[in-house]
């Protein structure tokens, strides 16, 4: 197997952050107070790439403003990544555990651009 962890770091000196929610809830240790929910951005180690040339031409859903992303996190589908203060969704994930442990590919779609 090839370790891909050298080449993550290498092109992943611009780390991104992964969107996570907190609900509200009602504290009944405090009397059943209110507590608001929130949202939180994590880092993680990841290298976000141009998506291939190949990907955007077979797939329309897809623009050059969309990224790939290398990493040995496990995110779900649908949830919220932030690469230099742009938000991306996670569209599709690839597991690429053939080529090294626990290293995952996904394509994130651009939030901010219309198409």
């Amino acid at each position: 197997m090839y370790n891909f962890k050298r080449l993550v770091k290498k092109y992943g000196k611009i780390k991104p952050f992964y969107e996570t929610v907190t609900d509200g809830h009602y504290d009944y240790a405090q009397g059943g107070i209110w507590v608001d929910g929130s949202v939180d951005w994590i880092e993680f180690d990841g290298a976000v790439v141009p998506l291939g040339e190949d990907v955007v031409k077979d797939n329309h859903d897809y623009t050059i403003e969309d990224k790939q992303l290398y990493a040995y996190a496990s995110l779900d589908i649908n949830s919220k990544v932030k690469h230099k203060d742009i938000i991306y969704t996670v569209m599709e994930r690839a597991d690429y555990t053939d080529f090294d442990e626990g290293l995952n590919a996904y394509i994130l779609k651009r939030g901010d651009v219309n198409v």
